[in-house]
């Protein structure tokens, strides 16, 4: 029994001993789902974290030695709005176990703030710092051990890397740039980043010395391609390491299920090369409130097939909290309505009897219509009006104009050229249906409004006098709980202002 014991405890003791020989590197885990890692990926990436999260990480692989290389890491993410920019703070818990005899413990802090430079795209620069402590083990049994011939588990071991442990610091930093599509998805991401900046010392033999290596890590993606509900997005990530590098080149694929605000749902397929001859595969499900994703790193070289066996992932993903993120107002977005602003309008929804502001307090409503009516007709004509009030239709999860549309935009157009002499203002509302995130939304409906404004500028209307609104879900003209109701809300209304 004794010597089978010791049978299973050599190879920990010997994979230990072979792992001390090298490099600390192997101290800095690469997670394969690196997209689901900010804190190993890039400090900057976290402050794309959009809400409050937890997530958790786990990587097992497998060598020949009947020994696994282990990381765990439990995170969290904790988003503060200040403006229309974004402070991320961040916490992180690592194991990283590189066999039964050496093992890894620490934590970090991390701090991202994220920059909104246009409507769609962010800068986020970070920094993060930690404390680890490296260690071996005690209960293996060494040469010392035995005494003329013969196992004494009594004897006391005097092996110098026999419990053993050193604490270091360690700081890295970033910056991470992505750009969305005016539907708030993904469209474009790229990112550099520098750990273990202060090359701290990890060794375990006295006064010798064994540096943690700086490492650089840059990532790149851009979605190729986008249909209603499948994408291409190509990534890339190269890694710089102790004078050694490696590249992973690959896609991702996306499949919607479904699009609707909090169920939204999607399936994602991850296929990547890793020079390190590795095929990596990953297979995710992703929703607001929760993702799950695993992968697996396949050897395809012969030479290193035979010392590993393959590599093994699990990304986990909750929102605790969903934050409201505060509409950006940029050169092209010029207004995004709050779901609390009133405006002043005739029951009947006449878009040309709508007025700009209140009464004034000694004025009754009747009156303020009856003179809106009248200003009304001494620019527009009876036929003119019923035409402008017409909504411009939309396809669902679009901004495009079809040729029925724009049929009808040209004569909306011959007839504001024939005004332009005339005192008045026009307001573009743009709507959705309920189907999607109220903030994917309220960007939707305001783009829809911006379409409409830019095709009659291309006809020769003066557009200094139209203004844009997104409303959003707002106002529904239509039940959203039917196929043609939900057709009817996706519009663009026109709003006579004198």
């Amino acid at each position: 029994m004794k010597n089978k014991l010791i049978i299973r405890f050599l190879p920990s003791y010997f994979a230990g001993l072979m792992l001390l020989a090298f490099p600390a590197q192997a101290q800095e885990p690469n997670f394969s789902l690196y997209h689901y890692t900010p804190f190993f990926t890039n400090p900057g990436e976290i402050g794309a974290v959009e809400d409050t999260r937890v997530m958790l990480n786990y990587r097992n692989q497998q060598l020949d030695l009947d020994e696994n290389i282990t990381s765990s890491s439990v995170s969290a993410y904790y988003p503060i709005y200040i403006g229309h920019n974004r402070l991320v703070t961040a916490i992180n818990f690592l194991n990283d176990k590189n066999s039964e005899f050496l093992s890894s413990n620490g934590g970090m802090l991390g701090l991202s703030y994220s920059l909104k430079t246009t409507k769609n795209s962010e800068l986020a620069m970070g920094l993060q710092a930690g404390f680890f402590q490296r260690k071996t083990g005690g209960e293996f049994t060494t040469d010392e051990q035995f005494v003329n011939g013969f196992f004494d588990p009594n004897a006391i071991s005097t092996d110098a890397v026999l419990n053993q442990s050193v604490g270091y610091p360690v700081i890295s930093g970033g910056l991470f740039y992505k750009v969305k599509d005016d539907l708030g998805l993904e469209k474009a991401f790229i990112g550099a980043s520098i750990f273990n900046v202060n090359g701290p010392n990890t060794s375990l033999m006295g006064d010798l010395k064994d540096n943690l290596p700086m490492t650089i890590k840059s990532t790149a993606g851009y979605r190729v391609y986008r249909g209603a509900s499948f994408s291409v997005l190509p990534t890339a990530r190269l890694v710089y390491q102790a004078g050694n590098s490696f590249l992973n080149v690959g896609s991702r694929f996306a499949y919607e299920l479904s699009q609707s605000g909090e169920n939204a749902k999607k399936i994602e397929l991850g296929i990547w090369y890793n020079t390190n001859d590795y095929g990596v595969f990953s297979l995710a499900y992703e929703q607001p409130r929760f993702t799950l994703a695993l992968s697996y790193d396949k050897t395809i070289g012969t030479e290193l097939g035979s010392a590993q066996k393959g590599v093994f992932e699990l990304a986990i993903s909750f929102r605790l909290q969903k934050k409201e993120k505060p509409a950006f107002v940029g050169k092209t977005v010029q207004n995004v309505v709050e779901p609390e602003e009133e405006v002043v309008a005739e029951e009947t929804g006449d878009a040309a009897e709508t007025v700009e502001e209140p009464a004034a307090p000694e004025q009754k409503e009747e009156e303020v219509e009856e003179e809106t009516e009248e200003a009304a007709k001494e620019v527009f004509t009876e036929v003119e009006k019923q035409t402008i009030a017409q909504p411009v239709g939309f396809e669902f999860n679009t901004y495009d104009l079809d040729q029925d549309s724009k049929a009808f935009l040209d004569k909306v157009a011959k007839i504001l050229k024939e005004k332009e002499t005339e005192d008045y203002q026009i307001e573009l509302r743009g709507y959705t249906c309920d189907q999607g995130t109220e903030r994917v939304n309220t960007f939707l409906s305001l783009n829809r409004a911006e379409v409409v404004k830019e095709y009659l500028g291309g006809k020769g209307v003066n557009t200094e006098n139209i203004k844009t609104f997104g409303m959003g879900e707002q106002d529904p003209v239509g039940d959203n709980g039917t196929v043609e109701g939900r057709r009817k809300n996706r519009r663009v209304e026109f709003r006579l202002v004198y």
